[in-house]
């Protein structure tokens, strides 16, 4: 907990436990995860209540009190961890506030898929620069890890999804979907 950011009550981690109990995931990507202690405390939780993740991946960014992170019932068999991007705005560095979990999941010996997590700046205002524009730029180094995973194999099954803080037609949005020959599809229900 910070000064800004409290931690959930017990009865709101308990909701959050039961709501994944329910949904019973083989793999699920969190954002907005506190430390690695909460982390592991809600893998404890889910595997008392049943559903145990063996495989998994904690990112921490920039910002040190939210974090992104993958739970796997499968093996994950590469991590590629990308906690350290930054970028040039109006003559400023910025870094990408909670970093991308970038991990490689081995399903069966015939399938495999790579799944990207994000969590790109929020809506709130800061002084040092637009949000907008900075999520952007965070959007667009997404967009540069896709490209890199998508040009060492086009076929790749790539899943990228998280907490975008923003709405389809932004510039944010279409920078991770992209264009062309490896632009990503909406999988989302209509």
């Amino acid at each position: 907990a910070t000064d800004s950011r409290r931690p959930k009550p017990d009865t709101a981690k308990a909701k959050v436990r039961d709501n994944i109990l329910a949904l019973k995931p083989d793999v699920l990507a969190l954002q907005e995860m506190g430390s690695l202690t909460a982390f592991q405390e809600l893998r404890a939780t889910l595997k008392t209540g049943g559903l145990d993740f063996p495989n998994w991946e904690h990112i921490t960014g920039f910002d040190t009190n939210i974090h992104v992170a993958v739970l796997s019932k499968f093996p994950i068999t590469a991590r590629r961890p990308h906690t350290n991007d930054n970028f040039l705005l109006s003559g400023r560095r910025f870094r990408v506030g909670r970093g991308f979990a970038e991990v490689d999941i081995q399903v069966n010996p015939a399938y495999s898929f790579t799944l990207i997590t994000a969590h790109l700046k929020s809506r709130r205002t800061v002084p040092q620069a637009d949000e907008a524009e900075l999520r952007f730029e965070e959007a667009r180094l997404l967009r540069e890890k896709i490209e890199v995973r998508l040009t060492a194999n086009p076929n790749a099954n790539l899943i990228v999804l998280g907490d975008f803080n923003d709405t389809y037609n932004t510039k944010a949005i279409k920078a991770v979907v992209g264009r062309g020959k490896t632009a990503l599809i909406d999988v989302r229900p209509a």
